[in-house]
């Protein structure tokens, strides 16, 4: 793991150059969470770099109609129906599939879908479905829309397209050790159970969704073992952005914040170089996680204790069957998706 002061210059400084002019050219694009802070940015970089279509999703229609006005005029693309909006909210089952049903009946050409929209909880909070609200969006709301959507884009992405997953590297300080060995998600859901320390609530979701990205990964497969869609999760490093807003509680820690993340992270324009490289992997890097900040050994090397050794190879397989248990109940559509349990 990096010495604070060298993970804090890695992050800021040492960043990927800008994609060359271009690189996106024609391409179709879907981004969810794209209305502030990294989607925004993300999306933004995408029509600069001559997508022909972005589709980016707000919880309602006037967030995304601004975002969608903003970003045109920063892009000098007013008027040419560039970008798109569409209205998806990710704290139910049915939103997220009626989302997904919609993007298949109206979307017909897709090179890249960046799964980006997520949430950061300062405090315990149920959502409606009955899970705890990070878990909801973030990890089963996420895990349903890449699942429902998969399919679709083996058959309109000609093989090529790109399936991206935005988690955060603070999975990988998280031990399993102490977790439950079945119904995890329900485990993690209730109050009592809260990680109120370091790593929170928010690097726990972000190891459950590396389990399921790893999962959908296999699912990517054809029959002759090459990717028929690229899947990657990927990990943009510190970015300054709304996404911690809930713990400016008072005047002093806002500006606490404020000031820490001027220091120390990364803009956002920054942080989305490391979505648009990943947005250009190879079929051989299908599965790989992506950032700038870490070598892949290095990054091997820091989730050997909750990923790839045995302790976590056995934990993502509960946490896989946790989930396919609940998706497949709630959505019973995507029982036909799944490997064999």
């Amino acid at each position: 793991m990096f010495r604070l002061p060298g993970l804090i210059y890695r992050n800021k400084f040492g960043l990927p150059p800008p994609p060359p002019p271009g690189s996106f050219t024609d391409k179709s694009i879907l981004i969810t969470g794209a209305t502030s802070g990294l989607g925004f940015a993300v999306a933004l970089e995408y029509v600069k770099l001559g997508a022909k279509s972005v589709t980016i999703t707000a919880r309602t229609q006037v967030k995304g109609l601004t975002a969608k006005q903003a970003i045109e005029v920063q892009t000098g693309t007013t008027g040419k129906d560039i970008v798109k909006v569409m209205e998806l909210d990710m704290s139910t089952f049915a939103g997220t599939k009626t989302f997904a049903d919609k993007v298949k009946s109206e979307v017909q050409e897709i090179d890249v879908v960046l799964l980006n929209a997520g949430i950061f909880n300062t405090k315990w909070k149920i959502g409606e479905e009955g899970y705890e609200e990070t878990i909801q969006v973030s990890v089963l709301s996420t895990t349903l829309l890449g699942l429902l959507l998969l399919p679709w884009m083996k058959k309109v992405g000609g093989g090529k397209a790109h399936l991206g997953f935005v988690t955060s590297g603070n999975h990988r300080r998280v031990s399993v050790k102490t977790w439950p060995k079945e119904n995890i998600l329900e485990h993690f859901s209730k109050e009592e159970n809260w990680p109120a320390g370091n790593p929170n609530m928010y690097g726990l979701s972000k190891l459950l969704v590396q389990y399921a990205v790893r999962e959908i990964t296999k699912l990517s497969m054809s029959s002759n073992g090459s990717p028929e869609v690229i899947v990657n999760p990927m990990c943009p490093g510190m970015v300054k952005s709304e996404l911690a807003r809930q713990h400016k509680t008072n005047i002093l820690t806002s500006l606490a914040i404020d000031a820490i993340m001027t220091f120390a992270l990364k803009t956002p324009e920054g942080g989305a170089r490391t979505l648009l490289y990943a947005a250009m992997t190879t079929p051989a890097e299908n599965g790989k996680h992506i950032t700038h900040y870490q070598t892949e050994e290095e990054y091997e090397l820091a989730v050997e204790h909750n990923i790839l050794g045995p302790e976590g190879q056995q934990m993502e397989a509960q946490v896989w069957k946790n989930i396919c248990a609940i998706l497949g109940e709630k959505v019973p559509e995507v029982q036909g998706m799944i490997h064999p349990l």
